[in-house]
Formats: C-alpha cells, sequence, structure tokens
C-alpha cells in the first residue's frame, strides 16, 4: 500500500510539471494567465479537435474575462480525459513533456546538436538527404527572416505550418471534387425519364 501510494504521488508529481512547464510555454508574457485561444491552440498546434463538452467547461471556468489562470489551467489538464487520451502516447497514465512537443518541436531538436536553440547551415543539412547544396541554401535564405545565417524556431516551425497548410488544401481540393463526383452521378442521364420529365416541367414553367 505505501509503495502504491508512494508510486503515485510520483506519477502526479511529473504530471503537475508537465502540466506547468507546458503553461509557462504558452504563457508568453508572464502574467500568470492565459486566453481561450491561446489554450485551444495547444491542441490545434496537435492537429486535435476539441469537442463541445470540453470547450463549454473550459469557458466555463475561464469566466466573464476569458482567461485561464495557472490553477485553473491545471486544474483542467489534469481532469481532461481528452488532454490524456490525445497526448499520453506510451499509455501510461503520464503526459510528459516529450510527448507534448510538436512534430516541429521534435525535429528542431533533433537538428539542433550543440543545443544553442539555433539551427545552423550545417544542420540542416541533416534534415534530408535528397535536397542538394543549392536547394537547401535555398531553403535556408527563405526560412531565415532576419538573415543572420541561422534559425530560431519561430522561423523553422514555418516550414511545417506550411506542410500542414498544404495538406489541408490538397485534402479539402479531394473532398470538393469527390462531392462534384458524387453530384455527376446522381444527374439524370439524357435522355432518361427523370431527364425528360424536368426539361417539361421546366417548359411549363416558361409558358
Amino acid at each position: 500500500m505505501a509503495a502504491a501510494q508512494v508510486a503515485k504521488k510520483l506519477k502526479d508529481k511529473r504530471q503537475k510539471r508537465t502540466i506547468e512547464g507546458i503553461f509557462r510555454k504558452v504563457d508568453k508574457d508572464g502574467n500568470g494567465t492565459i486566453s481561450l485561444s491561446e489554450y485551444f491552440a495547444i491542441f490545434e498546434e496537435h492537429g486535435i479537435r476539441v469537442n463541445q463538452a470540453e470547450t463549454n467547461r473550459v469557458i466555463r471556468l475561464a469566466g466573464e474575462e476569458g482567461n485561464l489562470t495557472r490553477e485553473n489551467f491545471t486544474k483542467i489538464l489534469r481532469s481532461s480525459d481528452l488532454f490524456l487520451k490525445a497526448f499520453d502516447k506510451n499509455k501510461d497514465g503520464i503526459v510528459t513533456e516529450t510527448e507534448m512537443m510538436t512534430r516541429a518541436e521534435l525535429a528542431f531538436s533533433a537538428l539542433d546538436k550543440d543545443g544553442s536553440g539555433f539551427i545552423s547551415s550545417k544542420e540542416l543539412k541533416k534534415l534530408s538527404t535528397k535536397l542538394t547544396e543549392e536547394e537547401l541554401q535555398a531553403l535556408m535564405t527563405k526560412l531565415d527572416s532576419d538573415g543572420d545565417g541561422q534559425l530560431s524556431y519561430e522561423e523553422f516551425r514555418v516550414l511545417f505550418e506550411n506542410a500542414e497548410k498544404r495538406r489541408k488544401e490538397a485534402f479539402k481540393q479531394a473532398k470538393l471534387n469527390k462531392e462534384k463526383a458524387v453530384e455527376h452521378l446522381l444527374q439524370p442521364a439524357k435522355g432518361s425519364p427523370d431527364s425528360e420529365r424536368g426539361q417539361t416541367e421546366l417548359a411549363f414553367s416558361r409558358m
């Protein structure tokens, strides 16, 4: 019994540490509160849609001002089934900081070998062996918005944001094409009874 209690305390402590780390990351101005849009962005960055029940619960806790304190933020995530199901990748009942990292963050961390917080041209080469020297340099120039010869995380993440945008546009176009194909199949063929009936009705309506 004692061992189980100790294990639970350690587990709770680890989870609390992760949640506090998430809050510090989101609370960029350090004022001790985050907005609702900042809260929902945590899930959106991972492509997770927050259901209506969870949305209502968060809005209720945010109150009239629409901001979440550290205490309310911790309370929400520690009692959120959605948070646990979405981010607990190894199903051990704990969400770690690594599990909370986006694909962009994981890639950035893997490339930033020296831990400087920036990616150099040399480190960017590890991104893909298929890119030529010229292509890598062109990519570096495109992403390096301040022209300092290295990429910050904010500059690097644009690469993933653009890829995600293209993926969503492709999905949207594929869905539109499918709907058009179905609509075409449902249209009566020329010479069919339905087609002739429609033409007759149209002719009478114009009389």
